[in-house]
């Protein structure tokens, strides 16, 4: 995976939103080698943070497209507060929102159009706050599962470093909810 880029505390939610993540998305797609699997396809994603609300397109696995403004019809759908946002970036832990694009591939475009459901991402930074990222696949809110991780882990699964499996195996996810749902999003995170 390639290194999130070192992004200043003082980065506004609407400058991470509109500027940084588009431009690492596209590196991200420019450097993939997998994505010629992509061709054909898109994949729509929103993040809203607050007020702050932008949606992604990404066609043929090589281009970006990023508008203000929900997508009702957003594969993958990511709402955190515009307080929780700010403390990912004051803490530079954004692997979580700027890891999703990473190594895009048919596995993971298939995931994205077959799951229906979401989670709660509660991510645990080193003071003890606990950031909540809500995702929703599809529109669907349910079956809901819950992962409760602190932010190094959170960071080593999203940069490849760490699998879910072995995370949970070793108590350092922990997973409440719909258990066969949680299951079912690890090609999202491999």
């Amino acid at each position: 995976m390639a290194t999130i880029p070192a992004i200043s505390p003082d980065t506004s939610v609407q400058e991470l939103l509109s500027e940084v993540m588009p431009k690492f998305a596209q590196e991200q797609l420019t450097s993939n080698p997998k994505a010629s699997e992509l061709a054909g396809s898109t994949i729509t994603m929103v993040v809203e943070a607050g007020d702050s609300v932008y949606n992604y397109t990404v066609t043929d696995g090589k281009d970006i497209h990023m508008a203000e403004g929900n997508n009702d019809g957003a594969m993958l759908k990511l709402k955190v507060s515009e307080d929780d946002m700010k403390k990912m970036i004051q803490s530079g832990n954004l692997d979580m929102i700027l890891g999703i694009q990473n190594d895009l591939n048919k596995a993971k475009l298939n995931a994205l159009s077959n799951l229906r459901g979401a989670f709660t991402a509660e991510i645990a930074l080193d003071d003890g706050e606990v950031i909540k990222l809500n995702a929703v696949l599809n529109g669907t809110e349910q079956p809901h599962s819950v992962f409760k991780m602190n932010a190094k882990d959170t960071s080593a699964l999203m940069r490849k470093e760490a699998s879910p499996v072995n995370l949970f195996m070793s108590g350092a996810m922990k997973i409440d909810g719909d258990m066969a749902f949680a299951m079912a999003t690890q090609p999202l995170f491999t």
